[in-house]
């Protein structure tokens, strides 16, 4: 396929010929599972912000537009992932892992009682340097404790963050029918013990350092040659999705006339299914090839998704969810495996590329479907959106097979 000629064999040798200086062998279940369930709390805060996007816009009187802009806000540090994945690199990362979780709760759980627009921006600015800081960070510490099997550390991984998402909206609605906006404060109590046992674990063990020090991210990129870039192509179309559904879905459904309550729903079904989509993803792709899993992906997600405008709301639009979130989330563990693999010395770096290009995505999608809404209506804007996220199905085609190659060495 085009572009396998600029995968280098010996940029796998790291992960297959060798476990790299400081990695065990063995898959370590304890360490994975709690960085997982970590992952999994951490993830619960920023999937808040979709769910409270109607009571912010009523309370603060917001366009589509300045609410699209939040979105942008809390993924502003995007711009410097690739750097904080350098850093991670080169430096001993476990306090980045372990205090995340509560520094992103800190900003997203005082969202209702933010005083005004400016206030917003400070506290989802604030969450989301610490969400940057954390996934390259934990994304590439869990293949060092997975052994070889990074197929199935990584699917645990992403499993966590799945969960937490599908758990996120509606953990933030039950507090907030609780005690009101203004008492949102209260979630923060599970971002609290997640540190405490991530500090168990991790925080008294070994350092959580490479056996060498990894080349500077210019080489690091130039290493990957044109299958990075052909990724980054993958990862940003296809946000115009996923993306733009999950943060817009539940303001859809309240501007029709619909209950809040049933839009957290709909994000939750979707979410969950896609634990099963991510759980499957990585094995999957261990057996059958990333690239096979990433173009079944594109091609079936966008249409899916696109479907449920078709439908009358209720267990019709609920069972699509099913089937496209199942569909959607078999590529993520795929995409965070096939970068790594494509940078195997540098997986920090890696990640905080990949989590550079999605999220850059993600503030694209949102931040133009916003202002796009506010004059075409948001209902067409979000289905057009969804077929568009298949424009990167050519692409995927263009990518070398890492996994095969990995094994062959």
């Amino acid at each position: 396929m085009a572009g396998a000629a600029n995968f280098s064999p010996s940029d796998a040798d790291a992960s297959s010929a060798a476990v790299p200086s400081g990695q065990s062998e063995k898959f370590d279940t304890v360490a994975v599972g709690t960085m997982s369930f970590g992952h999994f709390v951490h993830d619960v805060y920023p999937a808040f912000l979709a769910p409270l996007l109607p009571l912010l816009i009523a309370k603060h009187g917001l366009t589509l537009g300045a609410a699209g802009i939040l979105l942008s806000v809390l993924r502003w540090s995007a711009l410097i992932q690739p750097f904080l994945g350098i850093l991670a690199d080169r430096s001993d990362a476990r306090y980045w892992i372990i205090l995340a979780p509560t520094v992103t709760a800190l900003g997203m759980s005082f969202l209702g009682i933010a005083p005004n627009y400016l206030s917003l921006i400070v506290l989802l600015a604030m969450a989301g340097l610490s969400h940057a800081a954390f996934h390259p960070a934990g994304g590439s510490q869990v293949t060092r404790f997975s052994g070889r099997q990074w197929g199935r550390g990584t699917s645990f991984w992403i499993t966590g963050g799945e969960l937490g998402r599908a758990i996120g909206p509606l953990f933030i609605v039950a507090c907030v029918d609780l005690v009101g906006l203004e008492g949102s404060w209260i979630a923060l109590g599970p971002a609290v013990i997640a540190s405490m046992l991530l500090y168990w674990r991790i925080g008294k063990g070994q350092r959580l350092l490479l056996g060498s020090k990894p080349p500077n991210l210019w080489l690091a990129v130039k290493q990957a040659g044109r299958p990075l870039v052909v990724m980054a192509g993958i990862i940003i179309l296809r946000n115009l999705g996923t993306a733009s559904f999950t943060f817009f879905f539940p303001t859809y459904i309240t501007g029709r006339g619909g209950e809040l309550a049933y839009g957290a729903v709909a994000l939750m079904v979707f979410e969950l299914a896609g634990v099963g989509g991510a759980l499957a993803g990585g094995s999957l792709s261990d057996r059958y090839g990333r690239r096979s899993l990433l173009a079944v992906s594109t091609a079936i997600s966008g249409p899916l998704l696109f479907s449920i405008f078709l439908v009358p709301e209720g267990w019709p639009q609920l069972a699509i969810l099913v089937a496209a979130g199942l569909v959607a989330f078999l590529s993520a563990p795929v995409q965070m495996v096939l970068v790594q693999e494509l940078l195997p010395n540098n997986r920090s770096s890696a990640m905080g590329i990949m989590m550079f290009l999605g999220l850059e995505g993600t503030i694209l999608a949102t931040v133009a479907v916003g202002f796009i809404a506010d004059y075409a209506g948001l209902g067409p804007t979000l289905a057009v959106s969804m077929l568009l996220s298949t424009l990167p199905l050519p692409l995927v085609f263009m990518l070398p097979e890492t996994h095969q190659t990995r094994v062959a060495h």
